[in-house]
């Protein structure tokens, strides 16, 4: 009896929104909530405070003048990096030593700190939530998404009809996407170090045309290893996450070595530095380039929630925001009034967006709950 065709192991090794080139696309960068704040300070104030070099001394004044907060928890991140647990009951008790709104703030920096801010109270801070630039580019990664070839449709880097990403057109011309989004630069500079996806191909009789193949997404429960230029090292060993919430496969199928899947609900987990969270895509599509032994590069292409995209933000702080000069509340008010999927039956509201992720993977070797406990009964 033949062997059963080994699968196609891969660790990506970033996943991010991309941004298409375009100097036209945006009349200005969007305001950060650091530019909006100045542009409230009275005069003399604001020439006190409106030199580049005084941009950490405006960070404190405007931390200090709207009451942002970022207080120790007394609790260690967990294993791996992950978020503490920290009892409501403590939480509860640091916001009333601390002068916190009661109910207010988030856990953040793996659970180490209790954070009130733009980021993870964005409705306390509504003077804030404006200043947002729309993308205006006609260009945009993606896919048709709805079979419709609208209006207001971008068009894809290679022609692409009807492609729907409302979520470039709400964040496209925020600093960070358009200064580090571009693939040119973000494949160099973007490394997901601490919990990478892993993405594993099984039932692959013929890795350049297969019909019928299973892709499988998981989280790791190892951070990736790399270089000493900081790039990810292939072929290293990654343990896969037992959590079912970062577990799923679907069908699929490869053709001249593109891998294309059925639609599918996604969710990945996004854990680098002071992050915890997650990414949830509904009916989600992978397209990808597969090269064995070498990589795997492509998009996931869906409706992204509103609400994975907003606990993202809010895990951010303020800290985050500064350092990539966003303003929260203007870049979630936009999101929303740029849903356009998944109305919730009560409100109406729509609660996803079409998006587009671009990733790149490097071979790797992943090992699984069963395999690591009959390594160490072999032991």
């Amino acid at each position: 009896m033949p062997a059963a065709p080994a699968p196609l192991s891969f660790a990506l090794t970033n996943i991010y929104v991309p941004s298409y080139e375009d100097d036209k696309a945006c009349r200005a960068l969007s305001l950060s909530s650091s530019d909006i704040f100045l542009q409230s300070l009275p005069p003399a104030e604001r020439t006190k405070y409106e030199a580049p070099e005084k941009v950490q001394a405006l960070h404190r004044l405007m931390s200090d003048k709207l009451g942002f907060k970022m207080v120790p928890t007394g609790h260690a991140s967990g294993a791996n990096g992950s978020m503490a647990a920290v009892p409501e009951t403590e939480q509860e008790a640091l916001r009333q030593k601390y002068h916190i709104p009661k109910g207010k703030g988030v856990l953040s920096f793996l659970g180490t700190r209790l954070a009130y801010d733009s980021c993870t109270n964005p409705e306390d801070f509504p003077f804030l939530a404006k200043g947002n630039e729309p993308y205006l580019g006609k260009v945009a990664y993606g896919i048709d998404l709805d079979g419709r070839n609208g209006k207001n449709d971008f068009r894809g880097p290679n022609g692409e009809q009807g492609v729907d990403n409302e979520l470039i057109r709400a964040t496209g011309c925020n600093f960070a996407t358009r200064d580090y989004g571009t693939p040119k630069v973000a494949d160099e500079v973007i490394t997901s170090i601490g919990s990478p996806t892993l993405v594993e191909i099984t039932d692959v009789d013929d890795p350049l045309n297969d019909d019928d193949v299973t892709v499988h997404v998981y989280a790791s429960a190892s951070p990736l290893e790399v270089s000493g230029s900081g790039k990810g090292l292939g072929w290293a060993s990654l343990d896969v996450d037992p959590d079912p919430r970062f577990q799923t496969q679907v069908k699929g199928r490869i053709r001249n070595g593109e891998l294309s899947t059925e639609p599918f609900d996604l969710r990945v987990r996004l854990r680098e530095q002071i992050v915890d969270s997650y990414r949830e895509v509904r009916q989600a599509q992978i397209r990808a380039t597969i090269k064995p032994g070498e990589s795997i590069e492509g998009g996931i292409y869906g409706y992204h929630t509103l609400a994975s995209i907003e606990e993202g933000y809010h895990q951010s702080t303020q800290v985050g925001a500064n350092l990539t000069r966003m303003s929260c509340p203007a870049l979630i008010k936009s999101v929303r009034s740029h849903a356009d999927a998944f109305p919730d039956p009560k409100s109406g509201r729509n609660t996803a967006i079409s998006s587009a992720l671009r990733f790149r993977g490097i071979p790797a070797f992943l090992i699984k709950p069963a395999q690591k406990v009959a390594q160490g009964s072999q032991q």
